[in-house]
């Protein structure tokens, strides 16, 4: 009896999303057939779509696309708003400027040019491992800034596994169990092979990655002797060392993705949903701009970016793994160089895979630069006329017809012309009687299979649910409700916003948490509290994205803990 109890329990609760799916609008329909034929019934009405809304959002009930269409068919039902004026919602102007900016970031992953860049500067910087880390991290956040965190952090966690097991000489899950400190070796069969552990929950095999770009490459250095080899054996850091370092290597790629992504107004999700939400609650306010973000995001993302690094470094490096060999005075340093040349020959070599630079890198160079260039002297609000309109190339326009879509969309359709090829030599290896052009730098196949759209719907449902909120007078209402945080300091209240937050969104997509809470504190902002509406919505919005205890907070997170190197308390600590 107990076994079939027990059975029959396990079987209810493997479909609890489905439960949760169909008793989550039961519990709340008294609420809006409670106020429906009174003043309040499009308050209560809106109360309940958002509520079931946050219950699928946190709950990862359904998918975040999904559950961010539902406004579209819950508002006109409820009575909120009209369908037209919904769907309006999810192809407005922030919203082109997103896909925008995720076209030119999927010309850039098309042509490898964020690859070269990545490579590039870890080249620059060295591979010890404090400054490895600062270089990962530091193009990483660059990165992010422009393509999704989830594109960089794929792109760059491979290549801080292959990088660290070449530094560290990591061991063999044998040798550690043994205890030995043989140092290990390739043969000529594995010499374009590297084991790396992509062990997730679901998984519990290795898997061979070939990674040709990323082979130990002997080194030979007539300079140095046996006595330096053994020196650098016995400087080498032991397995739990190891562990560490490269444990610090990896969670420096998804946190300073995290934090990339605030620098720009198209980083993340939460930046664009906090402009369209100002804009919705505050239609007379002159908005945000690229260049206004960025002034205020890029410096909090570099003081940011440099305490992440110096808390990793205490944690996984200055405790585990002192920089430099065991005996400076006996080699005066050499074995340390000797024993990184390696991994310097190995990143030089991933480098070098990528041959030349090429035509098609240095068109979308071009345009990438232009576009930044667009966005930044479009509207200078820091800068005034004599009319009192603000300098830029937007004032040879129809004033405040032109905007930061505007300028990346005509990149896009450049980056649609634009042959990947000069036409000489793109004629070259053709028939004479061929007449086919060469590709061009984006295809539609291209945009449509690699461009995120769910980011695009989350960002609609997002500016639905605030249109909804501001218009049933929801927003009011709640304003109403603030008006007790008057006697608090407008720090404090930002305080506790900010730890709230960030907390919430350990469980919780960043867009998603900020498509909630954004248009509850423009409400606050405009009848709780006497202080300005960016005071409070801005660092709200980036606290969406400091998402670093948990693996399920980001994309980021998910795809370095899926490696299997790294453990939720030490993603927690």
């Amino acid at each position: 009896m107990a076994t079939g109890k027990l059975r029959l329990t396990e079987n209810v609760l493997s479909f609890w999303k489905s439960i949760v799916f169909l008793i989550t609008p039961v519990i709340l329909c008294p609420l809006p057939f409670y106020y429906a034929n009174t003043e309040n019934s499009k308050i209560a009405a809106c109360a309940y779509a958002v509520i079931i809304m946050a219950v699928y959002w946190t709950g990862d009930i359904l998918p975040l696309a999904v559950t961010a269409l539902l406004p579209i068919a819950m508002f006109p039902i409820l009575g909120v708003q009209p369908s037209r004026k919904v769907c309006i919602n999810y192809l407005n102007d922030m919203n082109f400027l997103m896909i925008g900016g995720l076209m030119v970031a999927v010309a850039m992953e098309r042509w490898n040019l964020h690859k070269r860049i990545a490579l590039k500067a870890v080249l620059m910087v060295g591979v010890e491992p404090r400054w490895l880390m600062l270089g990962m991290m530091s193009v990483t956040a660059f990165l992010s800034m422009w393509i999704s965190n989830m594109a960089t952090t794929a792109m760059m966690v491979p290549i801080a596994q292959a990088i660290s097991a070449e530094i560290l000489k990591e061991k063999g899950p044998e040798e550690r169990e043994e205890g030995q400190g043989q140092k290990k070796t390739l043969t000529s069969d594995d010499e374009n092979t590297v084991l790396l552990s992509t062990r997730t929950s679901r998984n519990e095999q290795s898997q061979e990655l070939p990674l040709e770009n990323i082979a130990v490459e002997k080194c030979d250095d007539d300079d140095d002797d046996d006595d330096m080899d053994l020196l650098a054996d016995q400087a080498r850091p032991s397995a739990e060392q190891a562990d560490k370092v490269t444990k610090g290597l990896l969670l420096c790629i998804c946190y300073a993705a995290n934090i990339g992504g605030t620098a720009t107004l198209i980083g993340t999700a939460p930046n664009i949903l906090v402009v369209q939400t100002v804009q919705t609650m505050f239609p007379k306010s002159p908005g945000i701009d690229f260049a206004s973000w960025f002034f205020f995001g890029f410096p909090t993302m570099v003081l940011t970016l440099l305490l992440a690094w110096l808390w990793l470094q205490w944690q996984f490096v200055s405790q585990s793994c002192v920089p430099g060999c065991a005996s400076r005075r006996g080699c005066g340093g050499k074995c340390q160089r000797h024993k990184n040349v390696a991994a310097y020959k190995a990143i030089r070599r991933q480098y070098d895979e990528l041959g030349p630079f090429s035509f098609a890198e240095s068109v979308v160079l071009v345009h990438f630069i232009l576009l930044v260039l667009l966005w930044f002297f479009r509207d200078m609000k820091f800068i005034k006329l004599e009319n009192g309109q603000a300098a830029g190339w937007a004032y040879f326009f129809v004033r405040d017809y032109v905007t930061d879509s505007s300028a990346v969309l005509l990149i896009c359709l450049s980056l649609f012309i634009w042959p990947a090829r000069p036409p000489s030599r793109g004629r070259e290896d053709l028939h004479p009687s061929d007449d086919e052009p060469g590709p061009s730098i984006l295809d539609w196949p291209t945009v449509e299979r690699n461009l995120s759209w769910e980011v695009i719907i989350l960002l609609g449902g997002g500016y639905a649910l605030a249109d909804g909120v501001k218009v049933s007078g929801l927003s009011a209402w709640m304003g109403q409700g603030f008006r007790g945080l008057e006697g608090f300091s407008p720090a404090f209240i930002v305080i506790i916003i900010t730890i709230m937050i960030a907390f919430i969104t350990e469980f919780s997509s960043n867009t998603s948490a900020a498509s909630i809470f954004l248009p509850i504190l423009g409400t606050l902002v405009a009848q709780g509290i006497c202080v300005h509406p960016y005071y409070l919505m801005i660092p709200a919005a980036i606290a969406c994205s400091f998402a670093f205890m948990l693996p399920v907070a980001t994309p980021a997170n998910a795809i370095v803990f899926s490696y299997g190197r790294i453990k939720v308390l030490d993603m927690v600590s």
